[in-house]
């Protein structure tokens, strides 16, 4: 690098603006441009007169777009900037060198501790990052730099929409959320004040209104659960039971579905027919739901986890609950936890990046654990971080050979995908839902990094190779680690930095009592599947829970029907 300069040359065209950033070797330099030569710490570094804006630098061979949403510390106002790092390599330089060395660059650029709040500080640092032999293969930059109008900014992330929405209509969603959320366990109205802070005359009226939709049963001394809609289209029924009936040891359910949101377990039943849901009702204490039915010759019984929010008591729950149901049939063979998860972003890597909708099915690493739960984030006397954690994996890996058997044929026949004709069965199943099982539009999927304080960036998404297969309008299918818990999923940068040191491809909410409860019931044979409804653990974006759930659900039948036969293809289902 001793002969070695780096180069900073800008150029400006209407409001955006170019900073070209090159490696270039001393005796190429041109002094009648050279408007300043650094010297001291920043030795190397040479800024160049602004030239007019007429040079084709040439299809960049990867590219990193990112939106700053920065706070102006005079004003108060917040501004967003597009910023687009283009990269040129040295010659022969691999894709995955590009890709790592772009990541790398990005990544040490947007460190929230150091990230410049300025424009001359930010340019500064790409120039300092460039003369690091850990970028050597990087030989050119060009950064693109555009104040965005206020018609053209998209919304800032953290910031909703005013909702204008009457008070009665706000209020009745609320409702609908918090007994979803409980269901099947049924709420008195003094619940549904204290967690939706609405007056009782509100919450009556607004249960009234939900009431005659058919949407909300009462029950016994008032208390209310979310009435399900049932489906009109195959064979179905709901029973309210105080005790499950008695199924003969030679029809018992083989496959048990563990499913925690309620579009979750929408998704799932709607993969079933001839299906009976059971309801075991209690006014004390927690209820269960119990759905019967068959996928292909296999019967199954999907249930839902009763729960409000992420306490442990709501964690205890989730495992006591699914205890009673393995209690409650016991011929299960087969477990699959199946709903909506966060996905790991990879910003230059387009073909290891999660996208909102896609399917994440679990696969053992090769320290042989598929699922890893944080319970606590220690340092050190050195400062190290270590991670107080538990892992699991399955004791019998009939499932993950399936998943392997799968991951061959989407390689070999792309286009024999029958989880996406079930999503589209499912989602006429599924019409006259509350909820929305149709696929999200592409510009609702944002992609956000916190840079401290205030401050946050939006990474646009890798552009897709030439070469690469796959559609936007359908679901990549991923096999992966997955990795749960709060001390890890608080915050973006514990979250991402977890997930390279133990290669997790989706987070989850917090399923460890659930893991603990199928193997102390001695079930050795498990799988997650998990549509991606956002980027941190699933909780965050209605607006794709539903479908994402969908997706996990066609990929739990695709693999329920090979259980029978391995090498299932559409043609056979």
């Amino acid at each position: 690098m001793s002969d070695e300069e780096v180069v900073m040359t800008p150029t400006k065209k209407g409001n955006t603006t170019h900073i070209r950033i090159e490696k270039r070797k001393k005796l190429e330099l041109n002094d009648d441009q050279t408007v300043h030569v650094a010297g001291g710490q920043h030795k190397g570094l040479v800024i160049n007169k602004e030239i007019p804006d007429d040079t084709d630098l040439g299809r960049p061979q990867l590219q990193i777009g990112f939106n700053c949403f920065l706070v102006d510390q005079k004003t108060e106002k917040r501004v967003v900037e597009s910023r687009r790092l283009k990269f040129w390599y040295v010659d022969d330089t691999d894709y995955l060198d590009q890709v790592t060395t772009a990541y790398e660059f990005f990544k040490e650029l947007v460190q929230p501790a150091n990230f410049p709040r300025d424009y001359v500080g930010f340019i500064k640092k790409c120039m300092k990052q460039m003369q690091k032999p850990e970028y050597k293969l990087a030989k050119k930059i060009d950064l693109e730099i555009r104040q965005l109008t206020e018609q053209e900014a998209p919304l800032t992330p953290g910031l909703a929409k005013e909702d204008k929405r009457p008070i009665e209509e706000i209020v009745r969603e609320k409702i609908l959320q918090v007994l979803e959320s409980a269901y099947p366990n049924v709420l008195e109205v003094e619940d549904l004040v204290r967690i939706t802070a609405a007056d009782e005359a509100m919450i009556s009226q607004q249960l009234d209104e939900l009431k005659s939709k058919n949407l909300v049963r009462e029950m016994e001394n008032g208390k209310v659960v979310r009435h399900v809609l049932e489906d009109d289209k195959t064979e179905s029924e709901v029973q309210l039971v105080k005790q499950m009936p008695t199924i003969a040891a030679n029809q018992q359910p083989t496959i048990a579905i563990i499913t925690a949101n309620y579009c979750e377990k929408l998704a799932v039943d709607a993969m079933m027919d001839n299906k009976t849901t059971f309801v075991k009702y209690k006014t004390e204490g927690e209820s269960n739901v119990y759905t019967v039915g068959f996928i292909g010759e296999h019967k199954c019984v999907s249930t839902k986890l009763p729960r409000i929010g992420q306490s442990r008591a709501a964690q205890i729950s989730s495992g006591n609950t699914t205890t009673r149901l393995l209690g409650t049939f016991q011929n299960i063979e087969h477990v699959f936890v199946v709903g909506v998860a966060g996905g790991v972003p990879h910003y230059t890597n387009f073909y290891k990046h999660v996208r909102l909708g896609d399917i994440v099915l679990s696969r053992c690493n090769d320290k042989g654990y598929f699922y890893y739960h944080v319970d606590q984030i220690l340092q050190d006397k050195e400062g190290n971080i270590q991670y107080k954690m538990r892992t699991w994996s399955p004791r019998d890996m009939s499932l993950q050979r399936l998943a392997e058997k799968l991951e061959e044929r989407c390689t070999r026949h792309p286009e024999k995908a029958p989880w996406e004709r079930y999503i589209k069965e499912g989602q006429e199943l599924l019409e006259k839902q509350e909820a929305d099982f149709n696929r999200p539009p592409k510009e609702s999927d944002r992609l956000y990094m916190s840079i401290g304080e205030e401050n946050v960036i939006e990474v646009q998404h890798p552009d897709q190779p030439e070469e690469a297969q796959g559609r936007e309008d359908a679901p990549t299918v991923r096999f992966g680690v997955l990795g749960s818990g709060r001390p890890i999923t608080k915050y973006d940068n514990t979250r991402l930095e977890f997930a390279v040191n133990y290669g997790i491809t989706c987070f989850d909410c917090e399923y460890d009592q659930v893991i603990e409860s199928i193997v102390g019931n001695r079930k050795d044979s498990f799988m997650f599947i998990r549509g991606i409804s956002d980027y941190n653990d699933g909780s965050k974006n209605k607006e794709w829970q539903p479908y994402a759930s969908l997706a996990a659900a066609a990929m739990m039948k695709t693999i329920i029907k090979m259980i029978s036969n391995p090498y299932l293809s559409e043609d056979d289902d």
